[in-house]
């Protein structure tokens, strides 16, 4: 099987707080309907989550991930997978970046996937995307960023309240 056979559906979406039982049901039965084989979690608010906490956010089909720790109330993001169609080969943790380099168990295919969630002070946006481009520089070949960049165009910001299928 070739690379263009390979079957990858992404998701990413800014869930604004997984604290809530009401909200993780609610993200858990939009995933599910979804049928996604990959997706990107933005501002979960939540440390150090394990198997039986990510039970509760995320369907069964997506039974592999890693997250990144919020920091207080604020950031923390989760990337996960399905695990009979990927394998994390490895992985780098910045604190607003989360890379996932996958394989295709159906094929040689491997490509990075970055979650972001970057700083909402703008005063750190360079840094941010100087970290981005260091990153860059470990992925030596497909590559698909998603999350919530905190950068404007102009001076309004255009939020929703749903997930974003990402085109690939």
């Amino acid at each position: 099987m070739n690379s263009s056979t390979v079957s990858f559906s992404p998701l990413s979406w800014n869930v604004r707080g997984l604290g809530d039982k009401n909200k993780c049901t609610i993200v858990h039965d939009t995933l599910t309907s979804a049928r996604s084989n990959n997706v990107c979690l933005q501002e979960t608010k939540l440390r150090a989550i394990d198997s039986l906490r990510a039970r509760s956010f995320l369907p069964v089909n997506l039974d592999a991930f890693r997250c990144v720790d919020s920091n207080e109330t604020r950031g923390g993001m989760v990337t996960a997978w399905d695990s009979t169609a990927f394998t994390l080969t490895s992985c780098i943790i910045r604190q607003h970046t989360l890379t996932t380099f996958l394989s295709s168990t159906a094929s040689d295919y491997t490509f990075a996937v970055t979650n972001v969630y970057a700083p909402a002070d703008h005063r750190d946006s360079l840094p941010f995307l100087e970290n981005l481009e260091e990153i860059a520089g470990h992925v030596p070949g497909s590559w698909a960023l998603a999350g919530d960049f905190n950068l404007t165009v102009g001076a309004r910001k255009i939020a929703t309240a749903l997930p974003m299928p990402l085109s690939v």
